[in-house]
């Protein structure tokens, strides 16, 4: 970094980057803001813990003048550094007005941070909102949607990182004073220790790089491009943020318990590792150590390969050789003990409010497709309950309706008493979505008669076979069809011989027809279409390599487009049915809320009294999808008063 850059940084007068510190001119901003269409927002924090101690710090506001000019503008709150600072409740209050104000559209990145740092001041974003890094993923989903980076992507700001780059070095710095790593360091302090007019430049920084993506995308057409996905994107800015304030309580003492238990199985399982390796150094959580052991010493037949190259020994590969290989049986049982003594006992025990409510971080933009993911925990990679875990560390099968021992989701309790958690799941939707789209007879047909479609691919694959396979080995295909499951892949999974698999792909192609010409119909209009394809929503998704010269990315990138195409569309379902559930309850001064998503699973909390008919009510509501025809879209609800764990099927006008 240039020593011109840095000293601009550390000390300059711009009139575009001002730092309001008198009232005099903060009065002024703010009557000024008044008069704009558009405001954009960005808070400077104490950290990232909206829902424990983190607190705005410094507020970022901006906005076009009549020229077309942008002006930026900050002001320092709760910065410990003894420098001038407004009082907190004045400036609070007069930022709340703008957020607050219907007629003036709010402008961020990422506002779903913005909404939850501005909630906890109590101050709500109200009116029309344009999120700056969802617009940024319609506008090319390859891209990391992180501010710097669009900046240099898309606006071609060349030193887009620089003042971060300054932010981080400052940091280090006073972290090293502090004695705390930087990771610590942010967590206690975030940004509230940094010099006001050095924050306050960086956080301008940020707000002109925001205005410019807004403008960019806005003239080029976002709105117009995908008219249903923004208005779903920009309202669930604000419905994720419900969901999240929800939160999820936590059954602290069962979980303390269980990581206990866990951790002791988990030293007892080395334990057996270094007896059965006959005392051979071995790091079960390391790929590296545990590549070398089973492909060098054991000579295990290794063939799956990782996308660096290297060969995979995921919990897929173990699987395989398990059953007859009491090493590879207890690499499996380690790691699953040390995932859940880490990623899900631990890590959530550290992340609870004081009343022990755990807040997950939904992923709005988290995968290509536009699929929610999540963090914090990831619920979408969640362990399910399962009697098969009690046979392998107790050696006795549970009695029937048995919990898990090992179970994550009994630690997620019902809010209260009184109160009911629905779960409304999708039935086999990647299924309807892709009969809906491929059209073929026999699918359509099964969907349309209500019946059992695994049972019905084992009975027509077994019309060309002579036999009748397995329900499971047809369950496994038809799932394996969103994501383009090959021959290898339905051997790994069903664990049977690849001419088994083979014959059966074959026999499965030939029956369902429309299946086939399908998959290949969504390649071909990709290709046609210079490498991209809709779906029923508008989503447009870009995979460039479908044009690669080199046969194994370009096969990579078919299946990849036709997951996309199956799974995109399922996750537009509930996205969509999440705005309107919220819509619904908002009209109805519901006391229901929305509260988790799993994969394609809607989870609302409500009071006893309001179950019936909220599960009516938002069945409709995510089963209403016309342009399916004539394929049902159906939904399966659960409920349960006690945890996730125990969730049984409603029945309408009687006991669940």
């Amino acid at each position: 970094m240039s020593l011109q850059l840095r000293a601009f940084y550390e000390q300059c007068d711009d009139p575009q980057r001002r730092i309001v510190e008198d009232g005099a001119t903060f009065e002024r901003l703010l009557a000024w803001l008044r008069t704009r269409q558009a405001v954009v927002v960005d808070y400077e924090t104490s950290g990232l813990a909206w829902y424990h101690k983190a607190r705005i710090c410094g507020v970022g506001l901006g906005a076009w003048a009549d020229s077309g000019e942008f002006f930026a503008a900050y002001v320092p709150i709760r910065h410990r550094t003894a420098q001038p600072q407004l009082p907190e409740k004045h400036v609070l209050a007069g930022v709340g007005e703008i957020l607050a104000d219907p007629s003036i559209t709010k402008i961020g990145h990422n506002l779903k941070f913005e909404d939850h740092m501005s909630r906890v001041d109590g101050m709500r974003i109200c009116g029309p909102r344009v999120d700056t890094m969802v617009a940024a993923h319609l506008y090319n989903e390859n891209r990391p949607v992180q501010l710097e980076q669009r900046a240099r992507d898309d606006l071609g700001v060349q030193d887009a990182y620089a003042t971060s780059k300054l932010v981080t070095e400052r940091i280090a710095r006073l972290a090293r004073e502090n004695g705390l790593s930087r990771e610590r360091y942010r967590a206690r302090y975030g940004y509230s220790e940094l010099d006001t007019h050095f924050c306050g430049r960086y956080c301008c920084g940020d707000l002109i790089h925001t205005a410019g993506l807004a403008s960019l995308y806005l003239n080029w057409g976002v709105r117009e491009h995908f008219p249903r996905l923004w208005d779903t994107e920009m309202r669930l800015t604000e419905v994720l943020c419900d969901t999240e304030c929800a939160g999820l309580k936590v059954d602290t003492e069962y979980l303390s318990k269980l990581r206990d238990t866990v951790q002791a199985t988990k030293a007892a399982l080395g334990q057996h590792l270094w007896q059965a390796t006959g005392g051979y150094e071995l790091n079960p959580g390391s790929d590296h150590d545990v590549r070398k052991f089973l492909a060098d010493v054991m000579r295990l037949p290794l063939s799956k390969v990782t996308d660096k190259g290297e060969w995979s020994v995921d919990a897929e590969v173990l699987s395989e050789f398990a059953e007859g290989n009491h090493v590879c049986r207890l690499l499996l049982q380690w790691r699953e003990a040390d995932k859940l003594a880490t990623t899900y006992t631990d890590s959530i025990l550290k992340r609870l409010d004081d009343a022990d409510f755990l807040y997950a971080d939904l992923q709005q933009m988290g995968a290509a497709t536009g699929r929610l993911s999540c963090k914090d925990p990831n619920f979408h990679n969640f362990p399910t309950d399962s009697n098969d875990r009690a046979v392998a560390h107790s050696g006795k099968k549970l009695k029937e309706g048995g919990v898990d021992p090992w179970s994550i989701r009994r630690a997620f309790l019902v809010r209260e008493p009184g109160w009911t958690r629905i779960f409304l799941d999708y039935s086999q939707i990647e299924l309807r979505v892709l009969a809906h789209y491929s059209r073929d007879p026999i699918m359509v047909d099964a969907f349309l008669q209500g019946a059992d479609v695994h049972e019905r691919t084992a009975s027509e694959v077994a019309k060309i076979l002579g036999y009748e396979p397995e329900r499971r080995i047809a369950k496994i295909v038809n799932f394996g069809l969103s994501y383009g499951m090959s021959e290898i892949g339905l051997q790994r999974q069903a664990k049977i011989p690849f001419v088994e698999a083979e014959a059966f792909l074959r026999a499965f192609f030939q029956k369902y027809v429309g299946v086939q010409r399908y998959r290949y119909s969504v390649v071909q209009e990709a290709l046609s279409n210079g490498c991209q394809w809709r779906n029923v929503f508008g989503r447009c998704r870009r995979i460039p390599a479908l044009n690669s010269q080199h046969a194994n990315e370009r096969n990579a990138a078919m299946r990849q487009m036709i997951a996309s195409a199956i799974q995109g569309t399922a996750a537009e379902l509930t996205k969509e049915s999440m705005v309107r559930i919220s819509d619904w309850l908002r009209a109805e001064n519901s006391p229901a809320m929305l509260c988790n998503t799993v994969h394609d699973e809607i989870q609302i909390d409500a009071p006893d009294e309001c179950v019936p008919a909220v599960i009516e009510q938002c069945k409709k509501l995510m089963e209403d999808y016309p342009e399916f025809a004539p394929i049902p879209i159906l939904v399966d609800a659960e409920t349960s008063t006690k945890s996730w764990a125990d969730k049984t099927a409603y029945s309408p006008g009687g006991e669940s």
